[in-house]
């Protein structure tokens, strides 16, 4: 119950009247901000207040006797609002009924009992069946009696019938009534529902019916006719209720029967869904367009039952693609197309509701057009230039911060829109878009918020990178329910342990990286990051410890990274140097590199051989080698200088032949002189007129190392074989035969010692 005045509204949870030591709620809405008082009996007693909220209250307990409740501001003497509340009971049975009949007036003067007081203010009524069945009315006295005097037009009446009714606010009973109905089965089709009751005669029934938590509606019928309600929604949960009486114009209505519930069946949706639809941000060097494409739940009136599913269908260019079917609670899908228009349906199991068409367009975008101002705590209010935005209808739409799937809209054709159903310290965003035909328009706006506050939590650095004198970090992301409003920038601070020195830099959000420059080598920090809103700064996050390298520390990671390039290289060149084919092409790309080998004939052992008139076998080499190969291609070169039978006989620098050498058997000879030779014999034993082949190999020992001479790789080759490779490879690029590719031969920078061999011969 409501009572208004000037400065509040007050309200009684259960009325004026209560029933006697029960508990009930009074509360006072004031009509303008001040300092609240409330009193109980003009006594000021204590009441609690809702948050963001002009109502306060005051439970009160067992009230037993008459109390005055009141509320008024303490900066003002005006009257204030208030209201007095009785306890009572309600009326009993009435009983003991007593008639008298004045012989002069006529008059007849009946006195009846409910029992008891009932404190509070009752009614008494009695009815008389006399064919004009006339009602006359009292009230009951504080001792719980009633009273009544009505005419007669007879001076003599044989028998009265009269129906006695006692009532007040907490109840009523009468004298006479029916019995209480039953409702035995309801049946219902998708509009209307039969009530099915007992078997009692009944004249008149007065049905009465309401949604869950609805307001009642009431329907009168005669008794004899069927009890059918129509008017009703589909896919609805009503509760139904009856009573009865004797007739219309004689006897009292019955009890109320208990309630009866039942839900009517479905029907085919018949109202199109709201489609609203966003863009995602186009990738770069991508055709593709993608879309989310969001629409609004039906209500039960015009779902007509429970929603199954929604079909969503795509038309391109190219046709129809295959229907997408979405599932409830879903309400939104992502679509990537180009060119194309989407139609939502929604479907339960009587049928579908009609078809929404959406034609998926980017937008064109407008800035700097649109403005917002906060209402209260919960909703704000956007406006925007007719002349920027033009169109015949305006999508609003807005969501919070990294919740797009909590997406709301609303459609308007003015250049205003209220905003509702916002939650203080809660960051949103949206936009407004202008529907015409050239193509849509929208003008976006960011940090909406009703009430704010500072952040309650701080982000989390982290270092990326550092040199001796930067610093690259970035930080985390704080949660949504943290963050207490829309945030504006982030602080980095940074202390110098050893000074104590605090820098502080500031970035906007949503940048969540920065770089520190300008900082000394070798030196130790302790890095921070606070956030802000428009409330103020945030707590701190966690600190970050961190030292830039010195100059050492950077030169010795400069020749780690270096030594494991060179290495890793080298280990790539080496395993490409497996295969025989790349040994033979780098063999022969590097013997153009090789220095130039000097003449034998120039050397002084040749010149003195040449005067002795000796013969090969009197100056050899230090070895000298007979080999034969068949079928193998030859290099013969001659050296006139030297005696005929001296003959170098090389093997071309072919890459396509891969053949392995032949094993020969190696014999060396000592000789006395320093100058030793070594014979091969081939291994053909079929061929008696096998060629001798002869190969100069090391003519001295400086020779050998200065120029990596020739040298017997057959007899190394075996003793490899049998030991343990680290490579599969048998063979090395570095220890196949060099070719000698022509050039003058001179041996005067080689020293051979052949003098103990001449004194010899």
């Amino acid at each position: 119950m409501f009572l208004a005045g000037k400065v509040c509204t007050v309200r009684s949870s259960k009325g004026e009247n209560v029933l006697f030591g029960s508990n009930f709620t009074f509360s006072c809405i004031f009509n303008k901000q001040c300092t609240k008082l409330m009193f109980r009996n003009r006594t000021l007693i204590k009441y609690k207040q809702y948050p963001n909220s002009s109502e306060v209250s005051v439970d009160v307990k067992n009230l037993t006797e008459p109390s005055t409740f009141s509320c008024n501001c303490k900066e003002e003497r005006s009257e204030p609002c208030g209201i007095d509340i009785k306890p009572g009971y309600p009326p009993h049975v009435p009983q003991n009924l007593t008639c008298i009949q004045k012989i002069k007036s006529g008059n007849v003067t009946c006195i009846w009992t409910t029992g008891k007081g009932t404190i509070i203010n009752t009614t008494c009524q009695l009815r008389v069946q006399n064919g004009l069945h006339l009602a006359y009315e009292s009230t009951m006295n504080s001792t719980g009696f009633c009273h009544s005097s009505f005419p007669i037009k007879n001076l003599i009446m044989p028998q009265l019938f009269m129906l006695l009714n006692v009532s007040n606010s907490l109840g009523s009973k009468t004298s006479v009534e029916p019995s209480m109905p039953e409702i035995v089965n309801v049946s219902c089709s998708s509009r209307w529902c039969n009530l099915h009751t007992d078997n009692h005669s009944l004249n008149v029934v007065e049905m009465k019916y309401s949604e869950v938590n609805g307001n009642w509606s009431t329907l009168q019928t005669d008794g004899k006719s069927r009890l059918n309600i129509s008017s009703l929604q589909p896919y609805t949960t009503y509760n139904f209720q009856i009573r009865r009486k004797i007739n219309d114009s004689v006897g009292l209505w019955s009890e109320w029967s208990q309630q009866k519930a039942a839900k009517t069946k479905e029907e085919a949706p018949d109202k199109v869904l709201d489609v609203w639809y966003l863009q995602e941000p186009k990738p770069p060097q991508s055709n593709s367009k993608c879309f989310h494409i969001f629409w609004k739940e039906l209500n039960l009136s015009d779902a007509k039952g429970e929603i199954l599913r929604y079909n969503i269908s795509v038309r391109e260019q190219m046709g129809m693609r295959n229907p997408i079917i979405a599932v409830p609670p879903s309400r939104n899908e992502r679509i990537c197309c180009s060119h194309c228009s989407v139609s939502v349906s929604a479907v339960n199991s009587v049928g579908q509701s009609p078809v929404k068409f959406i034609n998926l367009h980017f937008p064109g975008l407008v800035s700097g057009f649109l403005s917002h101002r906060t209402l209260n705590n919960y909703s704000v209010a956007l406006f925007w230039h007719k002349l920027a935005i033009a169109g015949t209808e305006y999508v609003v739409h807005w969501y919070p911060v990294g919740n797009i799937e909590a997406i709301q809209w609303i459609r308007v054709v003015d250049t205003t829109a209220h905003i509702t159903g916002l939650q203080p310290q809660q960051c949103y965003e949206g936009a407004v878009t202008a529907l015409r035909s050239p193509g849509p328009k929208m003008a976006s706006i960011k940090s909406i918020s009703t009430w704010q506050s500072a952040p309650e939590q701080g982000p989390v650095p982290q270092l990326c990178s550092k040199n001796s004198e930067s610093l690259n970090v970035t930080w985390s992301e704080i949660p949504q329910r943290k963050r207490k409003g829309c945030l504006k920038k982030y602080t980095v601070y940074l202390m110098d342990k050893l000074k104590g020195d605090i820098h502080n830099f500031s970035v906007d959000h949503p940048n969540r990286q920065y770089v520190i420059s300008s900082l000394s080598p070798g030196q130790c920090y302790s890095l921070w990051v606070t956030a802000w809103t428009d409330a103020g700064e945030g707590p701190k996050g966690s600190d970050l410890p961190v030292c830039t390298p010195s100059d050492s520390e950077r030169m010795l990671s400069l020749v780690i990274l270096t030594g494991g390039a060179v290495l890793l290289a080298c280990l790539i060149l080496l395993c490409f140097c497996q295969f025989t084919s790349v040994q033979k092409r780098f063999l022969c790309c590097c013997q153009g590199l090789l220095p130039i080998i000097p003449d034998p004939a120039n050397s002084k052992c040749a010149k003195t051989c040449a005067d002795d008139q000796v013969n090969v076998w009197k100056c050899p080499p230090s070895h000298y080698v007979e080999r034969k190969r068949t079928g193998e291609p030859f290099f013969e070169q001659n050296f006139p200088s030297l005696p005929s039978e001296i003959k170098f006989y090389l093997d071309q620098c072919d890459s396509s032949v891969n053949e392995e050498p032949y094993n020969v058997d190696v014999e060396e000879v000592p000789y006395p002189s320093i100058c030793t030779y070594i014979k091969s014999f081939s291994q053909e034993s079929s061929s008696s007129d096998a060629t001798q082949i002869t190969r100069i190999t090391d003519m001295t020992e400086d020779y050998i190392s200065t120029h990596g001479a020739i040298s017997g790789g057959e007899e190394e080759d075996e003793e490899e074989e049998t030991g343990f490779e680290f490579f599969p490879s048998t063979h090395s690029p570095f220890l196949e035969p060099l070719v000698l590719t022509g050039g003058k031969l001179t041996l005067d920078a080689v020293k051979i010692d052949c003098s103990e061999f001449l004194d010899r011969t």
